[in-house]
């Protein structure tokens, strides 16, 4: 809904403009000196930054990426953040000796797939759901290892079909 007008006039008048003439911006900067403003002056560095060379910042900062990335280069995808890379190793180890147990057994009760990638797939997705501590992950590898070992419920569902017969009959009785 527009707002009434209230009589003042808004913005610039009619006829009126703002743009300078070019002669007198001309004959002005030839008439006079141009002064630059002297740039402030620089603030004393501070951190641990403060005092130090060139050569010396660079090595700083060369330690510093080193020790964020630790001696490994950095953390593998797939390594929890409370582990280090020998402890995830030494942990996924342990547990590839008890899932290489739990294939054994399966194999002896005739529970793996026929497929020798199907098996593959569930000896990792099992070693993945013993190690790894990121529910989203062991999720995954539980519904892949259930994909694998047990077979999907049926539904059940119980049709009666009357015949013509039977609801003549119904009537009837009625």
């Amino acid at each position: 809904m527009p707002t009434k007008p209230t009589g003042r006039p808004r913005g610039r008048p009619k006829g009126a403009k703002n743009i300078p003439k070019v002669e007198d911006f001309v004959a002005e900067a030839l008439a006079g000196r141009v002064e630059v403003p002297e740039p402030k002056p620089k603030a004393a560095p501070r951190g641990p930054w403060a005092g130090l060379t060139p050569e010396q910042r660079s090595e700083y900062a060369r330690k510093l990426a080193a020790k964020r990335k630790g001696p490994s280069g950095g953390r593998r995808v797939g390594v929890p953040r409370t582990l280090t890379v020998e402890q995830f190793e030494a942990r996924k180890a342990e547990q590839t000796i008890i899932v290489e147990r739990i294939m054994k057994k399966m194999a002896e009760n005739d529970q793996l797939p026929d497929d020798p990638r199907a098996v593959e797939a569930l000896k990792e997705s099992m070693v993945i759901l013993r190690t790894q501590e990121d529910a989203k992950l062991k999720l995954a590898a539980a519904r892949l290892v259930l994909d694998f070992t047990k077979a999907k419920p049926t539904s059940k569902q119980e049709i009666t079909v009357k015949t013509a017969e039977d609801y003549l009959d119904e009537i009837a009785d009625d």
